[in-house]
């Protein structure tokens, strides 16, 4: 197990893969399972590198049944599975920044009990994030892969 510091926090279990979409399944899987305490998992990367994808899939693997969908204009879109756990994916890409998410009162969103946060573009508030999550970065590998790198903090 790998441990450093990043934004002053403890990272563990750095990992870091090239994938093709046919992989997507298996490192949502992957990312669900090494640590099943995680409150909160961050997608950052740019523009159609798969985070929505990745998203969906977290979702499907969780037990989220029905269609689920980018947030993009709603900036938020909640969900439950059959055991009653709660989900809420949110997209900040048209947030200004971390005053305006505080004064939409996303903030009460994070850290519910039996609830899961996945947000894409999280950058505006990751100072709000401490503990429980798992940051994931996604790029272009080149046209037919990409790259993915996450770890647990």
């Amino acid at each position: 197990m790998t441990t450093k510091k990043h934004n002053h926090l403890a990272v563990h279990d750095e990992h870091e893969k090239i994938f093709q979409k046919s992989d997507i399944a298996n490192i949502a899987s992957q990312i669900l399972h090494t640590h099943p305490d995680v409150q909160v998992i961050t997608l950052q990367g740019t523009l159609g590198a798969g985070k929505t994808t990745l998203a969906i899939e977290l979702l499907r693997q969780s037990g989220v049944i029905g269609e689920t969908q980018s947030p993009t204009y709603t900036y938020l879109q909640a969900y439950k599975n059959s055991d009653g756990k709660t989900f809420y994916h949110f997209d900040l890409y048209r947030l200004e920044d971390k005053n305006a998410f505080l004064f939409a009162g996303f903030d009460e969103f994070l850290y519910q009990p039996n609830s899961l946060v996945i947000i894409e573009w999280p950058e505006i508030a990751e100072s709000l994030l401490e503990q429980n999550v798992c940051s994931i970065e996604l790029g272009y590998h080149d046209e037919m892969t990409r790259t993915i790198k996450w770890y647990y903090k």
